[in-house]
């Protein structure tokens, strides 16, 4: 075992070389004895010996550890001496747009509120809330008792009214009695059949019909109770088509144009992404957010997309031809400013470098970089939290696996 007693700074790396050629010779000692002793091959004599070689490589290894702080005190910078797995791009000009985002809500382009025409009971709901249903086909019924037996009683009076008109027609075609008379019946026979109209008219409002093809979303009303007209008594949306309604500050103004590309996203499908053009554009700024209203309208094919979902708008304040475009994850930043690593090579061996930035603008997770980086360099996008400079590297391949080697 090492004594801990204190060292002097010069010669700290030279004990921790010895006390890694003393683990070694702990194992190759060890591995003497099993083949010199053949009572010591028993399993039970190995696993103590295991046991006791662990033990004291743990007591060797917290001495190690103590030193290599203590060095790190000083001011020392311990050398590695393995080379971490890495990834990396190389650097290559690129087109970057700054965006600015705002929030959006869904709505239904098609949406119907079923309200009666008349006035009466409902005797009868043919949907349920969530029902899919046609256009023009019937949703409710009301109650046409009075109506029907109002229409019966026309019928029966127009027949009777007919009757004496054709009679009152020949006559006069006879010059038989006043023409006052035939103008009456025929007056009658006009103002019955209008009245007939009017009532069937009326019984035809009774009956309730979608006006759209689409969901039944609410239903307000029940069997026996009394609709009135104008009030609401069911509601369908269609999903084919959406608006997408977003307030956008006035100071972005600018920015907006009708027939402008943006990309929309949705938080509840994180991975769909869609350029879409804008549809419309408000022209009355807002006096109490000093916003005004845009709107995109999207295509809804497989119904994914539901009213009121939550959505955002990115829209392209500028571009930014041929500009160095990195991912702003890989930026640090200490007392010196942002930084990044890359990959080089020194002294015939791949190493990290700490490359110090001017940072551009930030867009969309990207960020573009005004100076530091130059076409053709390698960016480490993968390990670059798990280097320090001057570290050895190695350059892995997207699904090589990522395992350490010992630098020789």
């Amino acid at each position: 075992m090492i004594q801990n007693t204190p060292i002097k700074r010069k010669s700290m790396p030279r004990t921790i070389g010895l006390l890694t050629m003393a683990i070694m010779s702990i194992f190759f000692v060890a591995c003497g004895d099993r083949q010199s002793e053949k009572e010591e091959d028993h399993p039970d004599v190995i696993r103590r010996q295991i046991t006791e070689y662990r033990k004291e490589i743990n007591e060797l290894t917290v001495k190690v550890n103590e030193m290599e702080r203590s060095l790190i005190a000083r001011g020392e910078q311990m050398a590695r001496n393995v080379q971490t797995p890495v990834s990396v791009d190389t650097i290559t000009p690129g087109l970057f747009q700054n965006f600015f985002r705002v929030s959006g809500t869904v709505e239904a382009v098609n949406t119907a509120v079923i309200s009666p025409e008349t006035s009466g009971h409902v005797t009868q709901i043919y949907v349920n809330k969530g029902d899919q249903v046609s256009r023009g086909q019937i949703v409710a019924r009301l109650s046409t008792d009075v109506l029907e037996g109002n229409v019966e009683e026309v019928k029966t009076s127009l027949r009777l009214a007919e009757t004496v008109y054709e009679r009152q027609k020949r006559l006069w075609a006879q010059e038989i009695g006043s023409e006052i008379q035939y103008l009456e019946a025929r007056n009658n026979v006009e103002s019955l059949r209008s009245r007939l109209a009017t009532l069937q008219s009326q019984l035809e409002m009774s009956v309730l019909r979608s006006p759209i093809a689409g969901y039944v979303d609410e239903t307000n009303i029940k069997e026996g109770e009394l609709a009135m007209p104008g009030t609401p008594i069911m509601k369908v949306i269609n999903l084919d088509e959406l608006y997408i309604n977003s307030d956008v500050s006035e100071a972005n103004l600018s920015f907006v144009e009708r027939g402008k590309m943006v990309t929309l996203r949705f938080p509840a499908f994180p991975d769909e992404i869609m350029e879409t053009p804008i549809h419309r554009i408000g022209h009355v700024i807002n006096p109490e957010n000093r916003s005004f209203r845009m709107q995109l309208r999207i295509a809804n094919q497989d119904e994914r997309f539901k009213p009121n979902m939550m959505a955002n708008v990115s829209i392209a304040t500028f571009g930014v031809e041929d500009a160095v475009v990195i991912p702003s994850m890989l930026i640090g930043f200490d007392t010196q400013g942002h930084y990044v690593y890359t990959a080089g090579e020194r002294n015939g061996i791949m190493v990290a470098h700490k490359t110090y930035i001017e940072r551009g603008p930030d867009a969309e997770g990207k960020t573009q970089v005004k100076s530091g980086l130059a076409p053709g360099d390698k960016l480490i996008v993968r390990g670059h939290h798990r280097v320090s400079n001057g570290d050895p590297i190695r350059i892995i391949e997207n699904g090589e696996s990522e395992v350490i080697t010992a630098h020789r």
